[in-house]
């Protein structure tokens, strides 16, 4: 796996469940994306909730990612679409000019990139 997830919050307040994640490009980016699994995710030192788990059995309804390093190399684009409950769905890490990163070890400027995101699921 090339993506490191920790879950920042769990919100189920309401018909729906919202999950706040961090993710940190590790390893090679492979072929067709990278697969944002919250199944394997850990809490956040600062995570705020009471599990930081998903309890739902359908895929994510709802799905977004982006950098809040700054960095104007990569571009990144949420990929919703899966159907494992477990993956939110995936990262597409593109060039500034829009072409897909190519699959191989992640270069400096991707490997510090500060990847935040969400992801909405259906209740149980």
């Amino acid at each position: 796996m090339a993506l490191t997830v920790t879950i920042t919050y769990v919100d189920d307040t309401g018909p729906i469940i919202r999950v706040g994640f961090n993710a940190v490009a590790t390893g090679s980016y492979p072929t067709g994306g990278d697969v944002v699994n919250l199944a394997t995710a850990l809490p956040d030192p600062n995570f705020i909730g009471m599990v930081p788990a998903v309890e739902s059995l359908g895929p994510a309804i709802d799905f977004d990612i982006w950098d809040v390093s700054g960095q104007i190399t990569y571009l990144l684009q949420p990929v919703i679409g899966t159907t494992n409950p477990a993956a939110a769905g995936k990262l597409f890490i593109q060039s500034s000019l829009g072409t897909q990163l190519a699959a191989g070890a992640y270069a400096a400027a991707a490997l510090a990139m500060k990847i935040q995101g969400e992801a909405v699921f259906n209740k149980v």
